[in-house]
């Protein structure tokens, strides 16, 4: 079966101000060398469960995806990448087409940098951009600033990367429409491959969390950050890009394919802390704190073990497959499930209907999905089949 692998590089020169992701504000050389030596362990040990001396059959669990996420994983150094694509290599099945993504901070990158991580085999790049307006990133936290953008792309086409993805944010406290439509045409015009767009969501254990609960911060009102959205959806899709997920726009062809496995509910594996894994129908983490991960043997980082019920996989995959343009194939439930979709969700097809009738999700002899105007809405639209 064909998975995922996801890397946690839990390190970054500055928590942005939204950021709730487990990450130490640490630009520490002897710390993330002593990092890389856990993680190499964890490949090791998880090696053994699921990959070349598992002795489950080849192709049992086959990665052709890999994704380096953090924090910043770009303040790594190419050698400490190509270290762990090489172990992962030497202990996993890896696909030799597997798209291989790094997330990365224009601060942080340089062309000789971009050349590097190319060599050590990263063949996507998804770059935190968030804003081409400078007081709106200053307003995040980030530490780079608009011409870095551009900046960036153009040294990683250099570099070879041919499959790139920025992200956007909109609904930002202070930003205002001509700002989010400035930086619509800002990115229409670098053409990534891939978009991903997304409204901020202020969580509680971040600055912006405790601004907002002392009022020194406001939200963006709900019609605001629709319009925004409705904006960016429009904008991209007349450039060429298809909505395929309800954040992601990609040109044809370049969808990401590693968070597909989350939202079609394939296996993939997480390492490092904080990391989480849905392997072979069980969910499991590590440890979130980088100091005890290094400290502890492989066997202990991990936590939350939980193995899902029926009901958990089935409310999964509608919640997860409704969240993307085709929606939820009933024959793939099927398959997945054990069971028929409509028989599983007897009790909901009466209330899931009304929304049919007006307009917010259609209903056919093969699948459900949610349409343009049940997008936003669509937390209410999910919430019938958990």
């Amino acid at each position: 079966m064909a998975g995922g692998i996801y890397i946690h590089i839990p390190f970054c020169l500055k928590k942005c101000f939204y950021c709730d992701f487990y990450s130490e504000a640490a630009d520490d050389k002897d710390l993330r060398a002593l990092y890389i030596g856990a993680l190499l362990a964890d490949i090791e040990f998880y090696g053994k469960k699921y990959g070349k001396a598992s002795g489950k059959a080849p192709g049992s669990f086959e990665a052709d995806t890999i994704f380096f996420g953090g924090g910043t994983p770009s303040l790594m150094e190419p050698e400490h990448i190509e270290t762990v694509i090489s172990a992962l290599k030497e202990k996993f099945n890896v696909a030799e087409n597997a798209e291989i993504t790094m997330e990365a901070n224009p601060a942080t990158l340089s062309a000789a940098k971009l050349s590097g991580y190319r060599k050590a085999g990263i063949n996507r790049l998804s770059i935190g951009a968030q804003s081409f307006d400078d007081r709106v990133l200053e307003g995040l936290g980030r530490v780079h600033r608009a011409r870095d953008i551009s900046e960036t792309v153009a040294m990683a086409r250099q570099a070879g990367f041919d499959n790139i993805n920025l992200d956007l944010m909109f609904a930002v406290p202070n930003q205002t429409m001509d700002s989010w439509k400035e930086s619509l045409e800002k990115i229409i015009h670098i053409k990534p491959e891939h978009i991903s767009f997304y409204s901020l969501e202020i969580a509680e254990n971040t600055p912006f969390g405790r601004w907002l609960e002392e009022g020194k911060l406001a939200e963006t009102p709900v019609a605001e950050d629709r319009q925004m959205y409705s904006l960016g959806i429009e904008m991209l899709e007349a450039a060429g890009y298809e909505h395929y997920e309800i954040s992601n726009m990609a040109l044809s062809g370049r969808e990401c394919r590693h968070n597909l496995k989350y939202w079609q509910m394939d296996d993939y594996l997480g390492l490092g802390p904080s990391a989480h894994s849905f392997m072979e129908g069980k969910r499991f983490s590590s440890i979130g704190d980088v100091y005890k991960y290094i400290e502890m043997n492989p066997d202990e980082r991990v936590q939350d073990i939980y193995q899902n019920s029926l009901n958990d996989n089935a409310s999964e995959f509608v919640f997860t497959a409704l969240r993307t343009k085709d929606g939820v194939s009933l024959e793939a439930f099927k398959k997945r499930i054990g069971v028929e979709f409509w028989q599983h969700y007897k009790d909901c097809r009466e209330e899931f209907g009304k929304y049919v009738l007006d307009g917010y999700a259609v209903c056919d002899e093969t699948h459900i999905a949610l349409t343009a105007k049940g997008i936003d809405i669509s937390n209410k639209i999910m919430a019938i089949f958990v």
